[in-house]
């Protein structure tokens, strides 16, 4: 059912794994990390807050270490509940889901909302994240689905530029080349921050240590459908270089019946690039008038 390990070697796995540690260990706000047992093996989840549930889920290459200043514009209104996928690097298992793996990452989805909320969260999936929350069976205990620049509504759009700057640092990463890497994922908006330097250094230790994984396809109109009747956002930057609005606004209004709001200045790595992001468009889910 999984494959291999996306780690090239012990000694890598280690060190992506002492980089989330130590991330962790230096968040100052009060959190809680767990160790679930589900259908793809051991997943890492970390949980801060009290309230209305928010279960965070990252895009490829990403993981809740990176997703730390996310949930702090989320805190106090909310308990923020991050999930590192199996199979990404991580905290989590290192094996990648064999064959139907969407259907795979859609099964641990449910399992892990079982063992952690006891009531109905908002599922907010970012790129892959939006895929595995779409693939996921609508269930009591899901309230709402947030997808923010969301694969498995279309296809990729894949350009030689974005060549240009994957494939250096694919083969010779430096954290120069995963800035690099990391700008053109973003909009005109985003400026060179501490959190920037903090993803060029996991990003470049991704590629030295890990073997990254392709944009998954569509999921099948059946699966997408059977979220009819459930609230729903999608939401993508105008810049987004993998899921423009012009890409995913179809499917999303004819598969899920919503509009695609389009964020201004704002690219792939949206709830990064502007950490009041995900905020507003849980305001959007539940009708209050704050927007992005």
């Amino acid at each position: 059912m999984t494959s291999s390990t996306i780690y090239t070697s012990p000694a890598g796995e280690r060190r992506v794994r002492d980089w989330c540690r130590d991330r962790l260990d230096s968040w100052a706000t009060p959190h809680r990390t767990r160790t679930l047992e589900t259908f793809l093996g051991s997943t890492t989840v970390v949980i801060a807050g009290q309230g209305p549930g928010v279960l965070l889920l990252p895009g490829t290459n990403f993981c809740a270490a990176t997703m730390l200043e996310v949930a702090d514009a989320l805190l106090p209104d909310h308990q923020v509940i991050m999930a590192d996928l199996p199979g990404q690097p991580g905290l989590s298992a290192p094996h990648r889901p064999g064959r139907g793996r969407l259907a795979a990452y859609g099964r641990w989805a449910g399992d892990v909302i079982g063992q952690v909320s006891t009531g109905p969260v908002v599922v907010v999936g970012h790129s892959l994240g939006a895929a595995v929350a779409l693939a996921a069976r609508p269930a009591p205990r899901i309230g709402g689905l947030i997808l923010v620049s969301p694969a498995g509504l279309s296809r990729a759009r894949l350009t030689p530029a974005l060549l240009g700057v994957t494939l250096p640092w694919l083969a010779a990463p430096t954290t120069g080349r995963s800035q690099a890497l990391l700008r053109y994922m973003s909009g005109h908006l985003r400026g060179l921050t501490d959190s920037d330097h903090l993803l060029g250094e996991w990003m470049t230790l991704v590629s030295r240590h890990s073997r990254t994984s392709l944009a998954p396809p569509p999921l099948p109109a059946p699966v997408l459908r059977r979220w009819a009747g459930t609230r729903v956002v999608v939401a993508t930057g105008v810049e987004d270089c993998f899921y423009p609005p012009a890409r995913v606004g179809g499917p999303a209004r004819v598969l899920l019946g919503t509009d695609v709001v389009a964020v201004p200045g704002l690219g792939h790595l949206g709830p990064h690039e502007d950490v009041t992001l995900v905020p507003a468009l849980l305001d959007r889910l539940w009708g209050r008038r704050r927007t992005p």
